[in-house]
């Protein structure tokens, strides 16, 4: 992929400037060496070190997020169960138990249906419990509903309707949702469909971009790592 390298710019602030209050920004890692995962994991830590609230529904091992997000030299756990809380679908399915604070599971048996009906109760009940203003909503990595569910796409499409929950009980400020596109091409199809803005990650010129491919600033193209 060639890119015209006078048209680049950069900035994770950049990226949440672009989305508007309440809306979707889907961040699309086209290529596996793009490093659009890692770039997600920059706007979480822009996003807490401001201070805002953060509720990133994980379906990949804690651990693996854990030690990812080090790579941005983000310490989750500064933050667990003070402006970030997590929904751990991963740990929810196979049964590991979590006990920190600010990580919310689902226990039981759990198949595509029961999951998604547990998961609108523990939502509701979540959401009753008050607190919740002008909240963020991340997903770390979205793909991880292929490896999860034996229909991820029907599951998939199930947590984004509860989605409206959210911006009916907590005031919902905005959310992203990372996706590796070779890993489950049907979840980023629905993603494009339903988001605000779209970003795709591509390794041009020898470096790593993100192309705007939907959205008011569609065309435009980021410099992924150079800028913050």
């Amino acid at each position: 992929m060639y890119i015209d390298e006078g048209i680049v710019m950069d900035g994770t602030e950049r990226v949440l400037r672009m989305l508007p209050w309440g809306g979707v920004l889907s961040l699309i890692q086209v290529a596996l060496e793009s490093g659009g995962e890692l770039f997600s994991l920059l706007m979480l830590k822009k996003l807490l070190e401001r201070e805002e609230t953060v509720f990133v529904f994980l379906y990949e091992p804690f651990r693996v997020f854990e030690n990812n997000a080090r790579n941005v030299e983000l310490d989750v756990r500064e933050h667990l169960g003070d402006n970030l809380h997590i929904f751990d679908a991963f740990g929810s399915v196979y049964h590991i138990p979590r006990e920190e604070e600010g990580i919310h599971q689902l226990s039981g048996y759990l198949d595509d249906s029961v999951f998604i009906i547990k998961l609108r109760e523990w939502a509701v009940k979540t959401l009753e419990s008050g607190g919740w203003s002008d909240l963020w909503i991340f997903t770390y990595n979205s793909t991880g509903v292929c490896k999860l569910f034996r229909r991820p796409y029907l599951v998939y499409r199930m947590i984004w309707a509860m989605r409206e929950l959210l911006l009916n009980s907590a005031g919902n400020r905005g959310t992203v949702l990372t996706l590796s596109e070779p890993e489950c091409p049907d979840i980023s199809d629905l993603a494009y469909v339903t988001s605000d803005v779209v970003i795709e990650t591509h390794v041009a010129n020898g470096r790593r971009v993100g192309v705007v491919t939907k959205g008011p600033n569609e065309g435009e193209v980021l410099e992924l790592f150079g800028g913050d």
